[in-house]
């Protein structure tokens, strides 16, 4: 991931900015509040030092960058796993309860104690208490006032920022279509399987897990992450070279690109491909209407049935339902063509004793068997975690033939288990 910039503009008020996309931080006798969201900005806060109180919602927009909601579940993320106090969102009733509504119907859910259900906490009211600002939102000196599209947030009677005052952001989709034309297109035919690893991170560290697959005339990226076209030119793929677009699951950082992707299929009036489980879309659609009421006029959807191969001319996908923490499913993929096979995990808990008792077969190592390469999801630092112990996916590589890589975890030069590397291309 690349460095965000911070920008100070008052001795109030500093800017984080990242490829065409920002947040305010306003300084007040109440603490940090921050204007808005975007991609990865709980990183950027990290990167930069910040940890805010209050969260003011503007309406809901998006570029070709990414949309200003994006963001919010890995804060929420963070607050669980460092402690802290409840965060207090504020904005028109409308904005609180859309993001209210949205975390609520993906960041509550985790395992149970065994890791072998998942279960609904009560981590939202814990961490996030909703403010309808009617027509402001008072605390103390501090008061925010939304109006017209507008923010602004007096302390001890004095303005000290005023949205539209201080600029909106420029229109990001000029530049954007700028790097476009300076990105040469690549259109060349495929025939062995070409794998691009754009991101292996996750939603706290680093690019999140993300990865181009290639063969033939079609491309299709698994799990578009935010900012495309910046993230995408690092590694010199174009945007527009997408064929397809596959979503594992709905946590947000494996569906940072879906607005801005949707953006660009709108501007250019066009449809894109879209892969995912029948749930997946699902839940894409209901939490995504709102800011796209014409969502269907710009996707044309295959769904993926874990247990039913998918064939796109002379590529197959084949699917599982994996073992990880949302109800509407994630999914775990083989992707075969020519002769070859690339095996993804997924966000997936992978756990051979544990599989004893949950008794599914396409979750045992030899689901990958037939894969020549295998990019696994792997944790380091926590055998309990949601996600899979780096030594299960040890003991994976010495059951199965083909290669395996982990990734959707942060980089280590001395890793114990050799990790893929982003923006290089496996040939299979």
């Amino acid at each position: 991931m690349t460095t965000s910039r911070l920008t100070t503009l008052t001795d109030r008020v500093q800017r984080i900015d990242h490829c065409g996309m920002h947040v305010d931080l306003v300084s007040t006798s109440k603490g940090t509040v921050r204007i808005g969201g975007m991609p990865d900005i709980a990183k950027f806060l990290t990167e930069h030092g910040f940890r805010e109180e209050i969260v003011a919602l503007p309406d809901w927009e998006v570029s070709l960058g990414g949309d200003n909601r994006t963001g919010e579940e890995f804060i929420l993320w963070q607050a669980q796993i460092r402690g802290g106090l409840r965060k207090e969102y504020v904005g028109l009733h409308r904005n609180v309860q859309q993001v209210h509504g949205h975390l609520g119907r993906i960041f509550p859910y985790f395992f149970d104690d065994k890791c072998l259900a998942i279960v609904r906490k009560n981590w939202l009211a814990n961490w996030f208490h909703p403010n309808s600002a009617d027509p402001s939102y008072r605390n103390g000196d501090l008061d925010i006032r939304f109006s017209k599209g507008n923010i602004v947030i007096s302390d001890e009677t004095n303005v000290i920022y005023d949205r539209l005052g201080f600029g909106l952001a420029e229109n990001s989709d000029d530049e954007i279509d700028s790097l476009l034309a300076s990105v040469p297109r690549d259109q060349a035919v495929r025939d062995c399987l070409e794998i691009t690893p754009i991101g292996c991170g996750n939603g706290i560290y680093g690019t999140v897990a993300n990865t181009v697959v290639r063969f033939g005339t079609s491309v299709i990226w698994i799990d578009p992450c935010g900012y495309p076209a910046h993230t995408l030119a690092r590694h010199n793929v174009h945007w527009d070279d997408i064929t397809h677009f596959l979503f594992t699951h709905n946590h947000e950082d494996h569906v940072q690109g879906f607005t801005a992707c949707l953006e660009r299929a709108r501007k250019q009036n066009r449809r894109i491909n879209l892969l995912a489980a029948e749930s997946v879309f699902r839940l894409l659609h209901e939490l995504y209407t709102p800011l796209f009421p014409d969502l269907k006029e710009h996707v044309n959807v295959t769904f993926l049935t874990p247990g039913t191969p998918l064939n796109l001319g002379p590529i197959t996908i084949e699917s599982r339902w994996n073992h990880h923490i949302l109800p509407y499913g994630t999914v775990g993929l083989k992707i075969s063509a020519g002769g070859k096979s690339f095996g993804y995990s997924g966000d997936t808990k992978f756990d051979e004793a544990m599989n004893l008792i949950l008794k599914r077969e396409e979750l045992t190592a030899s689901w990958f068997a037939p894969c020549d390469l295998v990019f696994h999801e792997i944790e380091f630092d926590n055998p309990g975690s949601v996600h899979t112990y780096w030594k299960e996916v040890d003991a994976l590589q010495r059951s199965i033939p083909g290669k395996v890589l982990g990734y959707h975890t942060p980089f280590l030069a001395n890793s114990p288990f050799e990790l893929a590397r982003e923006g290089e291309r496996y040939l299979v």
